[in-house]
């Protein structure tokens, strides 16, 4: 052999083996609005078995504020929204009070808001495929580098999806409830299409219809721990499929949610039943009384029905609007940066202050009130049956029979990307891998 082949030959052998893939799949089952003590409860005997064969976080939590935009572009980017920029609400207002649109017609322009890079995107750096299927449309706004999306505002049934808070339809309770959970039962029929013809190795799936359920009857509803037992069947027809398409064995399934949900008084809704009478154009969701009476020019947007996110024009009046709110009955906390505002925590040690497009408060309201909408249920603040979440990861390269115990909802994307074999080259979390979920 020669002395240029012997070399070639001593370099290969000290080289470092690449890393093993521990699964070629990775199905990430967020249930939309499942508290993690209403999960345990539920008959839910696959989520149930997989748990058991794979790893439980019990005290795992999501981002604050504890809504469904924010968490699910906190979940791929495995950032809170401090480092990622959706810091909640439908409407943001950046520094000039210019109005930023964050994804609800177009979650894929939208995305551009969005300051860190993805799972997906490390994923498919590597030549690996992904799929992002969004029940509610604007968790596309996370989407960036998904080989293929579905936004089930457009691909799901317009009935059911007009019936999706609907207390009844055509006077049925039944149908109402059907209707809710007809909307996971077809968004899981349509990844399973693009699942069969790809085998993606990437795929996150929201089955959304236990937060419709929670926020139309309350989760303490029967209605709510029902929804939980039938998603959890469609879990079960998911792995059937995969086995039947021979890649159950190389896979990995986490299960989660983007945040909890709380039992609030319906009867009493903050803004607008408190607004008096103004002229039809304005939308009185948008205003609070108190700071109104005193002349704060300022913007409320809903931050999940038991949250608000609250601007204020004149920067030199924000102690002020902090002092007002502090009178009210229905505010519980109010978190904001400036220290001489005095609010109970900062935004930043909520990790959810990202500058130029914060609200400058943020307030949770006790549960007593709800905002806008007369719900039973809502979510949104920091308080823990909002924050948090069920984590379980099981299958392939997951840690069988271990209970753990804290966890983040940021944690998740990296775990995903060890699961898979990647370096994390790309993705710049602020989570950590949790290695107490990894086979050893």
């Amino acid at each position: 052999m020669s002395l240029l082949a012997l070399a070639a030959t001593a370099l290969l052998a000290a080289a470092p083996a690449p890393a093993a893939r521990p699964a070629d799949h990775v199905f990430v089952v967020m249930m939309d609005g499942t508290r993690p003590d209403f999960l345990r409860r539920a008959r839910a005997p696959v989520i149930h078995a997989l748990a058991a064969a794979g790893t439980t976080f019990l005290q795992a939590e999501t981002t604050y504020p504890s809504q469904t935009r924010v968490a699910f572009v906190s979940l791929p980017t495995g950032s809170y929204p401090g480092s990622h920029g959706i810091v909640g609400g439908d409407e943001i207002k950046d520094a000039t009070w210019k109005d930023l649109e964050t994804g609800n017609n177009d979650p894929i322009a939208a995305q551009a808001l969005v300051a860190r890079p993805t799972f997906f995107e490390e994923a498919t750096a590597a030549g690996l495929t992904s799929i992002y299927a969004a029940m509610k449309g604007y968790e596309l706004v996370g989407a960036k580098g998904a080989t293929w999306t579905i936004n089930g505002k457009q691909t799901l049934d317009k009935a059911a999806y007009a019936a999706r808070y609907a207390p009844d339809v055509g006077g049925s309770v039944d149908l109402a409830l059907w209707y809710k959970q007809r909307l996971s039962r077809d968004l899981l029929d349509q990844t399973l299409a693009l699942v069969r013809e790809h085998k993606p190795n990437l795929v996150v799936i929201n089955l959304g219809s236990a937060d419709y359920v929670a926020h139309t009857w309350g989760p303490e509803a029967p209605q709510y721990l029902h929804t939980i037992e039938f998603v959890d069947g469609l879990v079960g027809e998911l792995k059937a499929e995969l086995a039947r398409l021979g890649i159950m064995e190389r896979t990995a399934f986490v299960f989660s949610a983007d945040h909890g949900f709380s039992d609030v008084d319906p009867t009493r809704v903050i803004a607008p039943a408190a607004d008096p009478p103004r002229p039809a154009s304005e939308d009185r969701r948008h205003v609070l009384e108190p700071l109104a009476a005193h002349g704060i020019e300022h913007f409320v947007t809903n931050t999940g029905g038991a949250s608000m996110g609250v601007y204020i024009r004149d920067k030199a009046r924000i102690a002020e609007a902090v002092g007002l709110l502090r009178r009210e009955p229905w505010v519980e906390s109010i978190y904001c940066e400036p220290a001489p505002a005095r609010c109970d925590l900062s935004l930043t040690s909520l990790r959810s202050y990202f500058p130029g497009r914060s609200p400058d408060l943020m307030v949770d309201l006790d549960d007593d009130a709800a905002l806008n909408n007369p719900q039973p249920g809502q979510h949104g603040t920091h308080r823990p049956n909002d924050m948090r979440i069920p984590l379980v990861f099981s299958g392939a390269g997951v840690a069988r029979g271990v209970v753990a115990g804290k966890a983040s909802l940021v944690d998740v994307a990296p775990t995903v990307l060890r699961l898979l074999g990647l370096p994390g080259t790309v993705l710049r979390p602020d989570g950590h891998v949790l290695e107490d979920a990894l086979a050893r």
